[in-house]
């Protein structure tokens, strides 16, 4: 009996979390209220209440989930010891491009209050999405060094700044395929993805052109 109780209870939690995602996605973090959280979820304010002290923990909630999802992503990725640097950074930005885009009210919610669009102070919720995009970056970066030592990536570049470049690279992808108009497959907006991270946007130039221009960014090189 008790663990049915508790069964329905962790339903109810995560409906009020679904559709308290949905109202932060439509009118956003400050313009949604708990009377309206509880209609959703068609429960009195009060029994919200036995669930959530507060919208803020209800908003902290819901970025712990979809954060440890995408940390359990990667890492798991990185972990792989089956895979070679260009496929681990290849499963990386397939996985954390569908992960958004399977979540799409998260990410609006995900994309607005990591840039503070509605925080004029760093709160609790600030605190946890600056520590979970730490970890996030930490294990990217782990992932290029690796490229970098089994002489996949040139020598010369940060392994931290390639993977903050990988994290904004896969927002803007979403966010492209989210509200351009365009009519994209998941697959070609991957092949676009793949393609624009492992060969670049450049037409390849002559073989002393690329090497000239490699010579000046690295001049430590052995090319």
């Amino acid at each position: 009996m008790s663990s049915r109780r508790e069964k329905e209870k962790a339903e109810r939690r995560k409906n009020i979390l679904r559709n308290a995602q949905v109202l932060f996605a439509e009118k956003g973090y400050l313009g949604t209220s708990m009377a309206e959280i509880a209609e959703a979820s068609e429960f009195a304010v009060g029994s919200l209440y036995s669930f959530f002290k507060s919208k803020e923990e209800i908003l902290a909630t819901i970025f712990e989930v979809h954060i440890e999802h995408v940390l359990a992503g990667v890492t798991s990725v990185r972990n792989d010891a089956r895979l070679e640097p260009r496929e681990k950074i290849e499963t990386c930005l397939d996985l954390l491009v569908r992960i958004y885009v399977d979540n799409q009210d998260f990410f609006r919610i995900y994309i607005a209050e990591a840039r503070g669009v509605e925080w004029g102070v760093r709160t609790e919720v600030g605190e946890y999405i600056q520590k979970g995009t730490d970890q996030y970056i930490d294990i990217l970066r782990d992932i290029f060094q690796e490229g970098i030592d089994r002489e996949f990536i040139e020598p010369g570049l940060d392994p931290e700044f390639l993977a903050h470049l990988l994290r904004s690279f896969v927002h803007s992808t979403v966010i492209h395929f989210l509200y351009s108009g365009r009519d994209l497959t998941m697959d070609k907006l991957l092949g676009i993805a793949r393609h624009m991270v492992f060969h670049g946007i450049c037409r390849q130039e002559k073989k002393e052109e690329e090497d000239d221009v490699r010579f000046r960014l690295f001049p430590d090189s052995d090319a």
